[in-house]
């Protein structure tokens, strides 16, 4: 049997706004790159299927960002998928843009398919031969409470041929709200030898037999969809008993979101402090892929340093100051200052600073004392079911982490904000 090679791609949301930036930066260059950064993607996706030359190109739901969707949403993808024909594109409607949505505003060309609320399959063929069937089923309404897994099972009466699942889903309760929840032994009951998924903003591979993978969405719509997205190139093989899939990621968003970590341990000078910024900075501005146009970063300064309170009085002007460092492609989201004074600063305070600065130290040299005082703060949080499913510590540097926070955040309450 031939090998055959397919495009997964999914929550396109062409149209999202960009939530969470400050006025600032809401105008000018960086304002311009969000608004085409999702446009952007889909020629980058167009072109990536011009010169791979794949069998199929599927996309699994979301496509665009909410159920009124708007004309240049519908006619991006409109003439995107004209620029592919004759290359056969299959695609489901997810949460964002359910059927119950759809209206007839486009005509779409032959080469589309778009599933209806029905489950069915449709062949795809290489010279005149049967290459792979694709099952699929879209979401009738924008709260999808039925497992449409257990909708698509293989056809025995195609038995060799390569079968894949199309679907818009929530695997195993990753996302704190489930649309059509499924789970891992729901696919592997179908029989289908691939997964292809939409939903999660994050690519991975979940499964190698057979092969599930979610594509991530082609841009992060904001600073809690760090590092690179775009889609997966999937090349499937017969080995004798099985389909095989090997598969590639390829980044496609223009705009990147990063968390950026700064360690100011010790330093003493401002412009030491000044020069381990732009380090880091131009550190993460390095490492985005070569399709990334601008980074948007949230600076996370850490460490204990006798700067802690100029910094703390100083985040505008800093953020000002590092934007310009890169020459437009790097912009400040926001700083999030997590440094702490020297211990022997403030440690020895006889007031209830120096008494919160001497718990968090003891704790963070007791992991036990940790632990336990963990369990009983964060009760109210863990305890809450539908938090729980995506909020879960469990090593100790996590817990670091938040008393370190918490110092932070005692220092900047306590000492650079006293009552009156």
């Amino acid at each position: 049997m031939p090998s055959l090679r397919y495009i997964h791609t999914a929550d396109l949301h062409l149209g999202a706004p960009f939530l969470g930036l400050a006025q600032a930066l809401r105008t000018g260059l960086l304002a311009e790159q969000l608004r085409g950064a999702a446009f952007t993607a889909l020629d980058r996706l167009c072109a990536l299927c011009e010169r791979e030359k794949p069998d199929f190109l599927v996309i699994a739901g979301d496509v665009y960002n909410e159920e009124n969707r708007s004309v240049k949403a519908q006619l991006a993808l409109r003439d995107a998928c004209k620029r592919l024909c004759p290359l056969p594109v299959f695609l489901v409607h997810g949460n964002h843009d359910p059927l119950s949505s759809r209206f007839t505003a486009v005509r779409w060309p032959d080469n589309v398919f778009i599933f209806g609320p029905q489950p069915s399959v449709r062949s795809v063929e290489r010279d005149g031969e049967l290459l792979a069937l694709v099952h699929g089923v879209s979401h009738e309404r924008a709260e999808e409470p039925q497992n449409l897994s257990r909708l698509l099972a293989r056809d025995r009466e195609q038995n060799d041929c390569f079968q894949l699942g199309l679907l818009h889903a929530c695997l195993d309760s990753q996302a704190a709200r489930n649309y059509a929840p499924c789970s891992l032994a729901d696919l592997r009951e179908s029989g289908l030898d691939a997964w292809a998924l939409g939903h999660i903003h994050k690519w991975g591979v979940l499964s190698k037999q057979p092969f599930v993978a979610y594509s991530g969405s082609i841009q992060g719509l904001h600073i809690n969809e760090t590092g690179p997205h775009g889609c997966l190139s999937v090349t499937a093989r017969y080995d004798g008993t099985s389909w095989v899939c090997e598969h590639a990621f390829h980044a496609l968003a223009p705009v990147v979101w990063e968390n950026v970590n700064c360690d100011l341990e010790d330093a003493d000078r401002l412009d030491e402090a000044d020069e381990r910024v732009s380090a880091a900075l131009l550190a993460a501005l390095e490492q985005t892929p070569p399709c990334c146009e601008a980074l948007v970063a949230r600076l996370v300064l850490k460490g204990r340093t006798r700067l802690d309170s100029l910094l703390r009085r100083s985040l505008e002007d800093l953020g000002g100051r590092f934007q310009r460092i890169a020459d437009g492609r790097l912009w400040i989201k926001d700083i999030c200052c997590l440094t702490l004074p020297p211990d022997e600063e403030n440690v020895d305070r006889d007031d209830i600073l120096g008494e919160v600065l001497r718990c968090i130290a003891e704790m963070e040299a007791d992991p036990d004392s940790m632990r336990n005082f963990a369990a009983t703060a964060l009760a109210p949080l863990y305890g809450n079911k539908r938090l729980s499913e995506t909020a879960a510590i469990s090593e100790d540097e996590d817990l670091k982490h938040l008393l370190r926070q918490a110092g932070a955040e005692c220092v900047g309450r306590l000492l650079l904000d006293p009552a009156p």
